[in-house]
C-alpha cells in the first residue's frame, strides 16, 4: 500500500492553480453567467412575440415621415418652389426573425422565434434579415416643374432615395 505525502500533493496542487489562475477564473465566470442564465422569471412581452418568423415592419418604416423627409429634400432644390409630394407602396418592409422548428412524436411541428437577452433582463428576437419596402411610383406636383432642369433634378432624386426608374415618376406643375 502506497502512502500518500499530502504536504507534496498539497505543494504540487498549488502550482498547478497558480500557473493556470487565469484560465480558472474566466471558467469559473463561464459557468456563474451560464448558471444565472440573465432571466428575471418575468414572461417576456407577448406583443414583441408573433406567431410566425415574417413580420411587417410598421414600427420601424413609417411611409408618412419618409414622404415629409423627402418633400423637405425636394423643396431645397433650386426652382422648384412649393412642392407636394404622394408615394405609393407595392409591399411594407418585412423583417425575418431566427426560428426554431422542432418536430413533436406526434408528427406536428413547433415553430418558436429565437431570442437573446437584451441585457435588461427582457429578450429580443434575434433578426435574420430586414428588407426594405418597395415602392410603386410617385407623384411631385411643383411649382417648378415647366423647368426641365427641375424636372430632371426631382425624378432623379425621387428615384435615387425610392428605387423607381423615370417611368414611375411624374412631376406635374402646381397650379395657382
Amino acid at each position: 500500500m502506497e502512502i500518500i505525502d499530502w504536504k507534496q500533493m498539497l505543494s504540487r496542487s498549488c502550482r498547478l492553480i497558480e500557473k493556470w489562475k487565469y484560465a480558472l477564473i474566466i471558467l469559473l465566470a463561464g459557468l456563474l453567467l451560464l448558471a444565472t442564465g440573465g432571466s428575471s422569471g418575468k414572461p417576456a412581452d407577448p406583443e414583441k412575440q408573433e406567431q410566425g418568423t415574417e413580420t411587417a415592419s410598421a414600427e420601424t418604416f413609417s411611409l408618412s415621415e419618409f414622404e415629409a423627409r423627402l418633400k423637405d429634400c425636394l423643396s431645397r432644390i433650386e426652382g422648384i418652389g412649393e412642392v407636394e409630394l404622394m408615394l405609393t407602396l407595392d409591399s411594407e418592409g418585412r423583417e425575418v426573425y431566427a426560428s426554431d422548428i422542432r418536430q413533436s412524436a406526434a408528427a406536428s411541428y413547433e415553430n418558436t422565434i429565437s431570442t437573446v437577452s437584451n441585457g435588461s433582463y427582457g429578450e429580443e428576437p434575434i433578426r435574420v434579415t430586414t428588407t426594405s419596402p418597395e415602392f410603386r411610383g410617385a407623384v411631385v406636383i411643383c411649382q417648378g416643374a415647366e423647368d426641365d432642369r427641375v424636372r430632371l433634378a426631382v425624378t432623379e432624386a425621387v428615384g435615387a432615395l425610392c428605387d423607381l426608374g423615370a417611368d414611375k415618376i411624374t412631376v406635374i406643375k402646381m397650379g395657382q
